[in-house]
């Protein structure tokens, strides 16, 4: 095969690639210019091959950049030119079409079957991936700027929430403090055996006093409400914990739910109990309370139903209602508002004067059973 059919042939390959490509030889005279050269520089091959480099693409006269290109002649390695750090290597074919548009060039060596050595140009446009990289960076930074805000406000946040939790805290502690004075008082008081209005209004003092210490209570609760991270509890732990005492005695209480544990705000201990303490005495003749649990869909349903008075039809809607009750009024809210935290929904189901039900529903990835 004959060279000139050889530069025919990779011309022909070189021709159909999509990048530039221009070769050249160790004095620099150039032996192919491909179609997507002609393309971009408006230069046709005819009009390049057998020139000098730096005739045909000035740049190249560039002592540092020419000098970079003799290297490669001599052994070294590749060199690659971006448009983004250096002047544009080859330049398009109308100005309007350089603006904003990157090049990638590199230089590579290469010897043919004779051994003669070849340096292979290829010129890339990497303007789109340039700008994909640009709007990453500057998608990044953004990213950056609003976790390091959100920082800076969770921060605020939680020193504002440390001083009205200390607020709070030395609030209710005066409060008690002369709430115990009052009911020091007021004992004095019913100690003198008044009789008539005075004996009723002491008493309804007293009464009220106690409505107070509770609502001081429920404050100090409430206040608590989502300020430790919520941890696993196993239920039937949970249940055992939670229904000891004198308050209990006499009430066989079952518990069938396996190794089922949920993730709950740590109160949730005081939820249970107000549920099971709210079974005993709403329910006035209460001897039973079972808990159960069974799936729905991706969720769990933990069901806690006994053998008491049960709720009244009318009052189905309003029991978890903050207020409402003949108590304080306060049990069950507190109950939803805890269960809440992590998601769990509750809803009494039960039957009047047959005893009540309690649905707590468990959304997927909120409870676990261990092996």
């Amino acid at each position: 095969m004959t060279e000139l059919e050889k530069n025919v042939k990779c011309s022909l390959f070189l021709n159909t690639l999509p990048v530039g490509v221009c070769i050249i030889r160790e004095d620099h005279i150039i032996s192919s210019w491909n179609h997507t050269l002609e393309n971009w520089t408006g230069i046709q091959s005819i009009d390049a091959i057998d020139k000098h480099l730096e005739n045909v693409v000035p740049v190249f006269t560039d002592r540092i950049i020419k000098d970079r290109v003799n290297v490669i002649f001599k052994g070294g390695g590749p060199v690659i030119f971006s448009s983004r750090f250096h002047p544009r290597i080859f330049p398009l074919a109308s100005s309007t079409q350089n603006e904003g548009r990157v090049q990638r060039v590199s230089i590579s060596p290469f010897e043919l079957t004779d051994g003669e050595a070849r340096a292979m140009i290829v010129v890339e446009d990497v303007t789109a991936i340039t700008d994909q990289v640009l709007k990453y960076r500057q998608i990044k930074d953004q990213i950056k700027h609003e976790f390091e805000e959100k920082k800076k406000t969770e921060q605020a946040l939680a020193v504002a929430i440390s001083k009205l939790n200390t607020l709070g805290s030395i609030t209710r502690h005066d409060l008690n403090n002369i709430l115990t004075a009052f009911l020091g008082y007021l004992t004095f008081a019913q100690n003198e055996k008044p009789e008539g209005k005075i004996a009723e209004y002491l008493e309804k003092m007293e009464r009220a006093a106690g409505v107070m210490r509770n609502q001081i209570a429920f404050a100090k609760d409430y206040q608590e409400m989502g300020n430790s991270l919520p941890t696993w509890f196993r239920i039937d732990k949970l249940v055992n914990s939670s229904t000891k005492g004198m308050g209990f005695s006499g009430i066989t209480i079952s518990v069938d739910t396996n190794t089922l544990e949920v993730l709950a705000d740590p109160l949730i201990v005081k939820a249970m109990y107000n549920l099971f303490e709210n079974a005993v005495r709403h329910g006035e003749h209460t001897t039973i309370i079972n808990v159960t649990s069974k799936k729905i869909d991706d969720d769990i349903v933990k069901i806690i139903e006994d053998n008491g008075k049960g709720v009244p039809i009318q009052n189905k809607n309003r029991i978890f209602d903050r207020g409402f009750g003949s108590n304080t009024g306060l049990g069950l809210f507190l109950v939803r508002e805890i269960l809440g935290i992590t998601g769990m929904q509750i809803i009494e189901t039960g039957t009047d004067e047959k005893g009540a039900r309690f649905e707590i529903r468990v959304p997927a990835g909120q409870f676990r059973c261990p092996e």
